[in-house]
């Protein structure tokens, strides 16, 4: 069962695996689109471009729909306690109107002079001065419902800043800045991505080369090995001792382990390779390129670092962040100018008491008005505010003028390399072809008896020494190149 099952296992991984051929372009967009890096740097900027739309909503009025619902212990009672003071034409009309109580008795003294009814007293009462009547007060303790423990509001507000002194600009533009820096953090991580996948490509380049030398100096070493022997064994005119052999054979063994440690590197490189664009464990790669002339390096340097300037992504980030700090600043001088706010509302309320101040009439109510806040002193708080503002646009600036030093620094320095390496791979070519036509006289010579092994021994080592060392000053040379790409931010032309 355990066999059957391991079975399945390796069918179904060989199944999904793919063979893929990649080329350096090809690469560079596959890494590119697989990358995770990439991935969350893109998706910090659509959370930017989320927070400037957030932003430019102050532009626009609130509109809010609040609805309020509460109950209370009990109901409001308004008390009241004191007593109100009566004038005499006041003490008159009191008098008068006790006389519409048909049960209020009349006086004995005017019963006397013949008042018996209500009227009678009524009229007596209207025909008297006010000055007659004492002047007086009346309790006025009080305790009145002032509305029920159940009240339902619903309201519409309304709210518009009519000015800020800046600040709402200021900060949407803060917004809008920092959507820029999001951007320059992706073309920076798109940058790292291109230059290692360079990086490794042309390492594998590099070993891949080196590897087709030492295998042609492997083959030859062979062959001049098997016929060493046989020159031992059956004699020649080149009089080869047992010496000569051993050393020919030991040469032949350590180019042949030389040989298969290129070969590791070389599926090592392809694997950081295949890591590097995305590729499943299991996904066979290889790699393909074509030999072509190398290229000069044919920009000037004032060149290269004008555009580093103008394009290197870290120092847009930074004159980015001098925007920024400078919007701050106005962002911090808008306290000491006046905020204006239209606002208003429209409200409907409904009470379980019928009467009091939430009657049927105050119901349904709204208003309208502007508010004006203006800062007259706040300690000084908004003076050392924009100070530091201030100050923090000063450190940006100081980091602008380093990052410019470094920069143009570290391009000149690339630049002197790729220069000089240009100039040693052109002198190689030409020490590779007097290395290869010596080797081949020296091989031809050996099978003609016209040459020692020890001379044809050296005459191989010598190719293999000159070749490699023209292979690496070409890495080198394409890296420089590679380096002052990702430090300029853009693609400088080169072949390989």
């Amino acid at each position: 069962m355990k066999k059957l099952l391991l079975i399945i296992l390796m069918l179904s991984t060989s199944i999904f695996a793919k063979d893929i051929i990649l080329s350096l372009n090809e690469a560079i967009d596959l890494a590119l689109k697989n990358n995770s890096l990439s991935k969350i740097s893109k998706l910090n900027l659509e959370i930017s471009k989320a927070q400037y739309s957030q932003a430019l909503s102050a532009n626009y009025p609130s509109l809010n729909a609040v609805i309020y619902a509460n109950r209370d212990k009990t109901d409001s009672i308004f008390q009241q306690r004191g007593s109100f003071s009566l004038s005499s034409d006041l003490s008159k009309t009191l008098a008068l109107a006790n006389t519409l109580n048909t049960n209020n008795p009349i006086p004995d003294q005017l019963q006397a002079l013949g008042i018996t009814t209500q009227e009678q007293y009524r009229n007596f009462l209207a025909n008297q001065p006010s000055s007659t009547f004492p002047e007086g007060s009346i309790s006025a303790d009080l305790n009145s419902r002032a509305k029920g423990r159940d009240t339902i509001r619903g309201q519409i507000e309304f709210n518009y800043p009519i000015y800020t002194g800046g600040k709402i600009s200021s900060i949407i533009e803060q917004a809008r800045l920092n959507k820029n820096i999001k951007q320059q953090a992706i073309i920076r991580e798109q940058s790292s991505i291109v230059f290692d996948v360079r990086r490794y490509f042309y390492a594998y380049i590099l070993t891949n080369e080196f590897s087709k030398v030492v295998e042609v100096i492997y083959k030859n070493m062979k062959f001049s090995t098997d016929l060493a022997k046989v020159f031992l064994e059956e004699g020649s005119d080149l009089k080869i001792n047992k010496t000569d052999y051993l050393n020919a054979k030991l040469t032949t063994s350590l180019i042949q382990s030389t040989l298969v440690k290129i070969e590791l590197n070389k599926k090592m490189l392809e694997g950081a390779i295949a890591n590097l664009v995305g590729l499943k464990y299991n996904d066979s790669l290889k790699i393909k390129y074509n030999k072509q002339n190398i290229l000069k390096q044919n920009s000037s340097l004032q060149k290269l670092i004008k555009k580093a300037y103008s394009l290197n992504p870290d120092m847009n980030t930074l004159n980015i962040a001098l925007k920024v700090k400078n919007e701050q600043i106005k962002e911090a001088k808008s306290n000491n100018y006046p905020m204006v706010n239209l606002f208003g509302n429209i409200s409907h309320t409904y009470n379980s008491y019928e009467y009091g101040y939430l009657n049927k009439d105050a119901q349904n109510s709204w208003s309208i008005g502007v508010a004006l806040k203006l800062s007259l002193f706040d300690g000084f708080r908004t003076k050392n505010h924009i100070e530091e503002k201030n100050l923090d646009k000063k450190v940006v600036e100081e980091q602008v003028i380093l990052l410019e030093n470094a920069l143009a620094l570290q391009i000149k320095n690339e630049f002197i390399k790729s220069t000089i390496g240009f100039k040693q791979i052109e002198i190689l070519s030409d020490a590779v072809e007097t290395a290869s036509e010596n080797s081949r006289m020296n091989f031809k010579g050996f099978q003609y008896e016209m040459v020692e092994a020890k001379d044809l021994i050296q005459s191989q080592l010598v190719e293999v020494y000159i070749k490699l060392d023209r292979l690496k000053y070409i890495h080198d040379y394409l890296i420089s190149l590679a380096t002052i790409d990702k430090l300029i931010g853009t693609k400088i032309n080169e072949k390989f």
